[in-house]
This record gives C-alpha cells, sequence and structure tokens, in this order.
C-alpha cells in the first residue's frame, strides 16, 4: 500500500530544527489511505484544486505534515488542529510546543518543525517556461536585478531562484514581511550556503537567519529561521 515516506533533509541550521523532503505521487488518489487524517476542510480544499497535480501536492504534504505533527505531540495525526494568526500564518490550535512551516512546488513538498523557534520554508521547480523578468519588480531589490543581468544568460534564472526561495522563506518565517514585497530584502549576489541579507535590513529581519539547501535537480530551497528562540 502506498504511504508517505518523509525523507529527512541535513541543513546547517540550528538542531532543533527538523526538515524533510515530501515526493509526491501524482498516480495516487485522493481516496487512498494515507490521507485518511484529512479534515473534511482539507479535503473539500483539495477537491477544489482544478489539477489533480495541485490537490495531491497540497494533500500529500498536509497529511505528512500531520504525521510529523503528530508525532511531536503525542497524538493522533487526525487529531492536529490548526488555524492562522492575524498575518494568516498557519499554527497548531490547541499547543504552541511546535512551530512549523511548509512549502510545495513540482513533484516535491518539504516541511520544516521546531519546538523552540519559528521556521520557515520555500522550494521552487525551475521552469524554462518562466520569464523572471517578468516579475523582477516585484521579488528584486533593483541592485540584484542589475547584478542578476552581468551574470551569464545561463545562469541568471537560478540566481533569480536562489534569491526567491530565499526571500520567501525569511518572510515566512517572520509572518509580516510579505506586506511590503519581497523587493525590501537583498540576498544576491549569494556567496555561500548561507544567507546574507545585504544593505539596509529591515526591523522584522533582523533575528531571522537562513540557509539555502543542498535541492533536488531543477529545483531551489531554502530554510530559514528566527535566531532568538520563542521559549
Amino acid at each position: 500500500m502506498p504511504s508517505i515516506d518523509p525523507v529527512p533533509l541535513p541543513h546547517d541550521g540550528p538542531s532543533d530544527i527538523a526538515l524533510w523532503r515530501i515526493d509526491i505521487d501524482f498516480a495516487v488518489s485522493l481516496d487512498a489511505p494515507f490521507f485518511s487524517s484529512l479534515s473534511d476542510d482539507e479535503r473539500t480544499r483539495a477537491r477544489n484544486f482544478r489539477r489533480h497535480e495541485d490537490a495531491l501536492r497540497f494533500a500529500t504534504v498536509r497529511a505528512a505534515l500531520r504525521e510529523r505533527l503528530a508525532q511531536a505531540l503525542g497524538i493522533a495525526a487526525h487529531a492536529v488542529r490548526f488555524t492562522v494568526d492575524v498575518n494568516h500564518r498557519p499554527h497548531l490550535a490547541d499547543s504552541n510546543r511546535v512551530d512549523f512551516n511548509v512549502s510545495h512546488a513540482g513533484a516535491h513538498g518539504l516541511v520544516a518543525m521546531s519546538p523552540v523557534r519559528r521556521v520557515g520554508v520555500d522550494i521552487e521547480l525551475h521552469s524554462d517556461r518562466f520569464d523572471w523578468h517578468s516579475i523582477a519588480a516585484l521579488t528584486l531589490d533593483p541592485e540584484e536585478a542589475a547584478w542578476i543581468e552581468r551574470l551569464d544568460a545561463a545562469w541568471q534564472a537560478a540566481a533569480f531562484y536562489d534569491a526567491w526561495v530565499a526571500k520567501e522563506a525569511l518572510v515566512k518565517t517572520t509572518g509580516v514581511g510579505i506586506t511590503r514585497g519581497l523587493q525590501h530584502l537583498t540576498v544576491l549576489p549569494r556567496e555561500s550556503t548561507r544567507v546574507t541579507l545585504r544593505n539596509r535590513i529591515p526591523d522584522d529581519m533582523r533575528e531571522v537567519g537562513a540557509h539555502w539547501l543542498a535541492a533536488p535537480g531543477g529545483y531551489a530551497a531554502c530554510v530559514a529561521w528566527s535566531e532568538i528562540a520563542l521559549r
């Protein structure tokens, strides 16, 4: 019988952060047994996706998240309850013992968890059909855009995706930065796996760290965290 088997991922962040890759099987049905932990609302949300692939991405990552949280909390996966804060960032409804974040793209998802700090994660699939220039003004600082344009054309898209996943992971950690747009952060040029915020650092990003991850071929990924433990 098919099952969700998250793959633990190594990373260079704090040791309390657990990180998993979820590989999505697009051949399964939403009626498969390993989706049994999903709530009625989650099932409805999955079935409302127009594309079966999008439904499976959401359902698979949510079911895997439920399994990971259930193990951490010592409860059944179907008993995990979610809510959102004022910035629409998901968190546990009945406990503050674990913070978590998820992302999915293409055939993979990521789940990050920590019992002591806020976490954010993002994964994106490189697409040959996507013109990164079309959203550069909404995603990149002008200096970043100029730096990418100076790269060899073969490396420009990869550099854009590096910036995109780093910024998404950072703002998902705080839950507030996205309201001002990703272009208010500067993370390029990239010099190592450690994400270095450059130029003027917004107040809500001064105590946040991040690392790019070793993603599957054709993907970019990043994990971020609050430097100061919440408890």
